[in-house]
């Protein structure tokens, strides 16, 4: 037999089998839950064997929760909640605590001379600056630099880390299964006790961040589109937040920030791995239990209007010249979801309709792809394409032939192989991820804050009832010039 079709058979038979397995078999999630009396929710998920478990701590609270003057707030957050407690990340609280007072004064000095006033004394600024760098030279003493860290891995953790995004906030670690105590007292004296010692060196740190990412080509261009699209919603700001924010945010900000959101009520601790839920539930009872229930937290309040007008925007810079083409969509859990995953499935990927008719047949780009982004309280759907510059190929000139593929689809809908392989992806692709402890943990406890774990499911089964008929009322719903931004951006010499 010939090689290469040997080998294709193979990947057909290899392809076939993965179908038959999720096609015959009913996916479940065997998550057990438990209600603290203050409302913080534990999620647990036993999988006996290897003698370790992921724990995860989520809180609803990301950038969407901020407001103009204080974006950024979630992430430098994030960052100063492994800045330790009264009893984690210093020899002597008593003594750190009125260094830190002083510090803090002598900043609300600066702030309101730099910043309350067009034209601040700059000598009583350098004045007090000095002051405080002689303060935080002499904390430095009283400061146990990574000692969460260093805590958890002399007891066998491993991966300890977080992640901010728009909506959620996380806090994971990996613990040998006799361990997971330590999590519990250290999260919850992180949720009850956090101490912000050295915020404003760390702010320097998030800034330096944000500066990194200003050096990428491309990223002042991306993030004014972003703000041109979202014109109303907090979705207008990126997670690293407006520079000017980050410089004048200050400590009683994110001691607020804190007080507010990370409360019990407001966050969810997801365990999976080799343990027993009643010995988990009586840990979470002991430690978790006893922190006082905060207030009811209100959603946001503003959404996204109706966008009425067609946008553009034109932008040059060194990065590589790309067409971005945003619709908006629907947030998670609305009906319509499901065909607009299903359809930018379809587009994308080396064997989607983007890149066999702009890359393969019509030789015009590079790359071609879609996204449908459903969020918590507004959608994205977005084209990139990337034109094929040696043949002199401009990104506008492929605006029409994105459009093309548009009207094909809102004409014909989609073929039956493409709507079943799109399927299949998307089922394979979950299936896959609820082998990995560590995604498992990750996927219920997001699902769990906004429509509950359970949600992971049924948009599961509304993904497999899509038909061509939903896709095209989809593409014919939502994909007009006037619900549309057009981003091109150039080779040149900005930025």
């Amino acid at each position: 037999m010939n090689f290469k079709r040997f080998v294709r058979l193979l990947f057909l038979c290899a392809f076939l089998l993965t179908f038959v397995s999720l096609a015959s078999a009913q996916i479940k999630l065997e998550v057990k839950e438990h209600v603290l009396a203050n409302g913080m929710k534990i999620l647990m998920i036993p999988k006996p064997g290897v003698p370790r478990v992921v724990c995860h701590i989520y809180y609803k609270v990301g950038s969407i929760n901020e407001r103009p003057g204080i974006t950024g707030i979630a992430h430098v957050h994030e960052h100063m909640m492994f800045k330790g407690t009264k009893m984690m990340g210093v020899t002597d609280y008593e003594a750190d605590d009125a260094l830190n007072r002083q510090i803090d004064e002598l900043m609300d000095k600066i702030y309101r001379e730099k910043y309350w006033k067009k034209d601040g004394d700059q000598q009583k600024i350098a004045e007090w600056q000095k002051q405080v760098d002689e303060l935080i030279k002499a904390e430095k003493k009283y400061i146990i630099k990574d000692h969460l860290w260093e805590t958890y891995m002399k007891n066998g953790g491993t991966g300890l880390n977080a992640s901010t995004s728009d909506e959620v906030t996380g806090y994971y670690v990996t613990l040998p299964s006799n361990k997971v105590e330590l999590q519990m007292l250290l999260e919850a004296d992180r949720m009850m006790n956090a101490y912000f010692r050295e915020f404003y060196s760390e702010k320097d740190v998030v800034m330096e961040e944000r500066r990194l990412s200003e050096n990428s080509p491309g990223f002042y261009f991306n993030e004014q589109v972003r703000a041109s699209f979202y014109a109303a919603s907090p979705y207008h700001w990126q997670v690293i937040g407006w520079m000017d924010d980050l410089k004048k945010m200050t400590k009683k900000d994110l001691i607020e920030f804190h007080n507010k959101y990370y409360v019990p009520n407001n966050a969810v601790a997801v365990y999976v791995g080799d343990f027993k839920p009643e010995e988990i539930i009586r840990l979470a009872e002991k430690y978790f239990g006893q922190i006082p229930r905060g207030d009811d937290i209100e959603p946001i309040r503003t959404g996204e209007p109706p966008q009425y007008s067609h946008k553009r925007m034109y932008g040059e810079g060194p990065g590589m010249p790309n067409l971005q083409m945003w619709f908006h969509i629907p947030p998670e859990g609305h009906p319509d979801i499901p065909a607009l995953s299903i359809l930018a499935s379809i587009l994308s990927g080396e064997t989607g309709r983007l890149t066999k008719t702009l890359v393969q047949q019509k030789d015009v780009a590079i790359r071609a792809m879609a996204m449908a982004r459903p969020q918590w309280y507004v959608g994205a759907f977005t084209f990139n394409v990337i034109p094929k510059m040696q043949k002199g190929v401009k990104p506008e000139d492929l605006e029409k032939d994105v459009w093309e593929e548009i009207e094909k689809i809102k004409k014909d809908g989609v073929t039956p192989e493409e709507l079943q392989k799109a399927k299949n992806k998307t089922e394979a692709s979950f299936v896959r991820s609820l082998e990995s402890p560590m995604f498992l943990a990750m996927r219920v406890g997001r699902a769990e804050l906004n429509r509950g774990w359970r949600s992971l499911l049924t948009d599961l089964e509304d993904m497999k009832k899509v038909t061509s008929d939903d896709i095209k009322k989809v593409a014919a719903k939502y994909f007009v010039k006037d619900n549309c931004l057009v981003a091109i951006y150039s080779r040149g010499q900005g930025r």
